[in-house]
């Protein structure tokens, strides 16, 4: 995956928005690479974080159908 076309493609198919692939490029004809990197982190801590907050939604529906299951919601 040393491709950098491949790696601006990667982060536009997981969600990146588009100003975030602009800068990576710009940091690509720059020779930016400390830039890319610290880019590629945000973004991935972004992602991570986000998918903290869903799991932690999956997790209240999961007890609620438990609850639901058991009997005992709303009692």
């Amino acid at each position: 995956m040393g491709d950098k076309t491949t790696i601006c493609q990667r982060l536009t198919a997981e969600g990146a928005d588009p100003a975030i692939v602009e800068q990576y490029r710009k940091y690509e004809e720059t020779g930016n690479i400390r830039g890319q990197y610290g880019l590629v982190c945000r973004f991935r801590r972004e992602k991570n974080e986000a998918l903290k907050e869903e799991r932690e939604k999956l997790a209240c529906l999961d007890y609620l159908i438990a609850q639901l299951e058991q009997g005992s919601f709303g009692q």
